[in-house]
């Protein structure tokens, strides 16, 4: 015998009980499967968050693995292991943008070390920087060109890279980008800086002049043509007018006659 329901006012016929109890069934069944596959969900982002959260953590161990084997590289007496610690610094810096700030005054720190102002004499005959120190020369590469060029505003160093007092004699810096740098009484004799890039730095008491005067090949100074000296700080420079200065950028005419500024 087959019950019914009664059917809404207005309708014909009666519904039977047994669809009702279906239509109640399938909407029961909808309604568990719904909040299952919700659940599912919910699991699948947790472990995929969970699996997430460790795959970093253990990359950030990684790294920080390698970052401590580059600087303990830095340290060797050998100038080639040396020299693999400041690129392996570099390639790091190109993986984890967070380390850069870091690697940069790493390598700010060596340099300064390696190539004290103080170390400079009264003159003769200079070896080019990649010959007398090529760790440090390498180390300027990697801080002159991105990704070390890149963050260099959110690093530690004073002025954004600190070179402050150091001998940069005969080095190779073409090109290079040295935008904010601080090169306080650097010494830039003979420098290869063409099309280097040195807006917004501190030449402040700097030297610009040649290594051997009155040798043949060294009649001039530190070759800065087509470099960029927007806004750069060039008071108390010592021999700035025997520099290279065709095709320079941002240097007014007063400054490059030197009137007064000199020291």
């Amino acid at each position: 015998m087959t019950a019914y329901a009664a059917a809404p006012s207005g309708a014909h016929g009666l519904i039977p009980v047994a669809v009702v109890v279906s239509l109640i069934t399938a909407g029961a069944t909808f309604i568990v499967g719904w909040l299952n596959l919700r659940g599912q969900k919910e699991t699948f982002k947790w472990q995929r968050d969970h699996a997430t959260k460790q795959i970093d953590l253990m990359q950030s161990g990684q790294i920080t693995d390698r970052f401590m084997r580059a600087i303990e590289h830095l340290g060797s007496s050998s100038c080639q292991v040396r020299i693999g610690g400041v690129f392996a610094l570099e390639r790091i810096a190109r993986e984890s943008p967070p380390d850069r700030p870091h690697i940069v005054s790493t390598l700010a720190a060596l340099v300064r070390e390696r190539l004290p102002a103080l170390a400079v004499g009264d003159g003769g005959y200079v070896q080019v920087l990649m010959q007398r120190a090529p760790d440090a020369q390498a180390a300027m590469t990697a801080l002159c060109r991105p990704p070390l060029s890149d963050d260099r505003r959110d690093s530690s160093e004073i002025g954004g890279l600190n070179l402050s007092r150091t001998d940069l004699r005969r080095a190779s810096l073409k090109n290079a980008d040295l935008r904010g740098a601080n090169l306080w009484g650097a010494h830039l004799e003979n420098a290869d800086l063409r099309r280097a890039d040195l807006t917004d730095s501190n030449l402040d008491n700097a030297h610009f002049g040649t290594i051997t005067p009155g040798q043949p090949g060294f009649e001039r100074g530190t070759d800065l043509r087509q470099a960029t000296l927007t806004r750069a700080q060039l008071n108390n420079t010592h021999d700035f007018s025997v520099a290279l200065t065709e095709g320079v950028i941002g240097l007014a005419d007063d400054e490059r006659t030197l009137a007064g500024r000199q020291a």
